[in-house]
């Protein structure tokens, strides 16, 4: 049975208060102690930096690696998985294309998934295991081949503080060869607000699941895209195309957020067909959300 993380209401990780420090090396430490502070001192204790993870005990399982303290903690019998049994290439895509880089000052989605992205790295060194960094946009490319190493974080950091969000959205035959080429069995993590073809978002999927891949898609929205809390008359532009479309916000909200709906149940229909963990997350959410949901995956494996 997956291990189920609680985390003290207390621990808030908010990228939007991080989005004024510029060193992603720092933000991503700073995310991950937090996290990993707020999980040793729930009452719990799942998780420790000591071991690569924790799983349920099953018959046949070797006494001598039971964590005695979970135990006594929560009756329950949980054993310690050490490097040597968990290392895993786990690739983080991160989408570059233009319509991330809409919302509200530092609340943007693009600066939302780059922190989120860094700070999976850096948990999943942590773990010992072996991201890779993929960054989707209209010219797709493994950026940073997955590696175990101190140095890979540093890597990723980098490439992410370069990273711009602009032009339009593709998944496409680049994208699907760098998914190709993964010829071991590993972990996917997606980050991305899917504004493509539904047709091309439902084939890279299919692909990853071909593969063998394990996936978890991070479906991010703004909350002004969520709620669209506009009065009066607007002129809305795709940030992707410049076309522009007039409308009364007032009464095109309904019909609006039907179809955004409507396009949301869709992915997370694939995701369900194809037994990939579907996460929605707004960009005014706490990243610890999407912390947990990682490890439960990961822990799964």
């Amino acid at each position: 049975m997956p291990m189920e993380f609680v985390v003290p209401g207390t621990l808030n990780i908010d990228a939007r208060t991080l989005a004024a420090i510029d060193d992603l090396s720092l933000v991503a430490h700073g995310i991950v102690e937090g996290f990993l502070s707020g999980l040793h001192r729930s009452p719990f204790l799942g998780y420790s930096t000591e071991f690569s993870a924790y799983r349920a005990y099953t018959q046949g399982d070797n006494l001598r690696y039971i964590d005695w303290k979970v135990w006594g903690r929560t009756d329950e019998l949980y054993v310690k998985q050490f490097e040597d049994n968990t290392n895993l290439r786990c690739q983080i895509f991160l989408d570059t294309s233009a319509s991330m880089d809409f919302g509200v000052a530092e609340a943007k989605k693009f600066h939302y998934g780059r922190v989120l992205a860094a700070a999976l790295a850096e948990l999943m060194v942590r773990q010992h295991d072996a991201p890779g960094l993929v960054l989707m946009g209209e010219d797709a490319k493994q950026a940073a081949p997955a590696r175990a190493s101190r140095q890979q974080t540093e890597e990723i950091f980098h490439l992410l503080a370069q990273a711009q969000a602009q032009r339009g959205t593709q998944f496409d035959e680049k994208l699907f060869r760098i998914v190709e080429s993964f010829t071991r069995r590993g972990l996917v993590v997606v980050i991305s607000d899917f504004f493509a073809a539904e047709t091309s978002v439902r084939e890279l999927l299919r692909r990853l699941h071909a593969q063998r891949q394990e996936v978890i898609l991070f479906h991010v929205l703004a909350a002004e895209e969520l709620e669209l809390p506009y009065e009066g008359e607007f002129l809305f532009e795709d940030l992707e195309t410049g076309e522009e479309l007039p409308v009364h916000a007032e009464d095109f909200r309904r019909e609006y957020q039907r179809r955004l709906g409507a396009f949301c149940d869709g992915i997370r229909r694939t995701c369900v067909e194809l037994e990939i963990d579907y996460q929605p997350l707004r960009t005014d959410a706490p990243l610890d959300v999407a912390l947990i949901g990682y490890l439960e995956r990961r822990n799964a494996l």
